[in-house]
């Protein structure tokens, strides 16, 4: 009796302390020369943590996706190593023009020590970074175009460590990039945005772990908040028609704009969703090249790919 209540306990210290551990290597680690040698040392570690706490905290409910395996993987590849860097190289250059052919200067507001101590930058960072991520998130359900990209990331039937980053580039990088890289070009101190861009809880949403947020559910989009994120069944009240909780790192942002879901029942323990797909029935996307190319958005290359799949399936005489 003692052994599992110190068990459910540590289901909810897990989380803060993880969040502790995590971000004090960030801080310790920023600007090193091992972060500079291998600069997703923190993407690993996240995902060492996440895959662990998954196999001690198994989910009552879980759906295997070991047949989505080389999808993840692929899709995670194309996510963590090639998309920032290739964003970058587009969206950089033409966010430098403006300030440098207007202002005179690489930065809106000035050098990273007008802005403060480097603490002060990370919590704006943060704030900031996290306000567009729920916004844009927001819109991304909100948009017809922009969910059909989308949508491709709500196809999981299960959230875990292996499908953080299944997502269309276009639809990740405009949700999780793009707002870092306007912020790079305020001034802010770069280790600040490296700090504020670890998104820790970001991570840790997508965790398939039985783990508990309690009063972190009303901060945090932890694991049962996103759970009814990734609802096939969104709540019944017009006002949650496109979805709830929105923000990828904090759920603050969903309190404030009305858009936060997490039921409970008579015990008040946090009722979990009956079950995780695409609301609309789409079935979980296999093969990462129709979502690369966003099939569902662009009928002419459905229709190819639709051609293609009946060439392969008429049989041989």
């Amino acid at each position: 009796m003692l052994a599992r209540k110190f068990v459910d306990l540590t289901r909810y210290a897990m989380l803060p302390l993880l969040l502790i551990v995590l971000g004090a290597m960030t801080l310790k680690m920023g600007g090193t020369t091992f972060a500079r040698a291998f600069p997703y040392y923190g993407v690993f570690a996240i995902f060492f943590a996440m895959i662990t706490i998954e196999r001690v905290y198994s989910y009552k409910n879980a759906v295997s996706q070991r047949h989505m395996i080389w999808r993840d993987l692929i899709s995670t590849a194309v996510e963590t190593l090639i998309l920032g860097a290739l964003v970058g190289a587009v969206v950089l250059p033409i966010l430098r023009y403006f300030p440098n052919t207007f202002l005179g200067r690489r930065f809106l507001f000035g050098f990273s020590n007008q802005l403060g101590p480097l603490w002060v930058q990370v919590l704006t960072v943060s704030l900031l970074g996290s306000f567009w991520n729920y916004w844009m998130h927001r819109f991304q359900h909100y948009n017809g175009f922009l969910w059909k990209l989308h949508g491709y990331h709500h196809g999981v039937t299960d959230i875990r460590a292996s499908n953080i980053f299944v997502s269309n580039p276009l639809d990740y990088a405009l949700r999780n990039i793009l707002g870092v890289l306007v912020l790079s070009i305020v001034g802010f101190n770069p280790i600040a945005t490296v700090i504020a861009g670890m998104n820790v809880y970001g991570y840790f949403s997508h965790s398939g772990a039985d783990v508990k947020g309690g009063w972190l559910n009303y901060f945090f989009n932890t694991p049962e908040v996103h759970r009814w994120h990734h609802s096939a069944e969104f709540p019944d009240d017009k006002k949650f028609r496109y979805g709830c909780n929105f923000g990828v790192s904090v759920s603050f942002w969903d309190i404030i704009f009305g858009t936060f879901y997490l039921p409970k029942d008579e015990k008040g323990h946090v009722v979990a969703p009956p079950r995780l797909g695409h609301p609309e029935g789409y079935p979980d996307e296999p093969n990462y090249l129709k979502m690369l190319l966003a099939v569902r958005a662009f009928p002419a290359v459905e229709r190819l790919f639709g051609r293609k799949e009946d060439l392969t399936s008429v049989p041989a005489e």
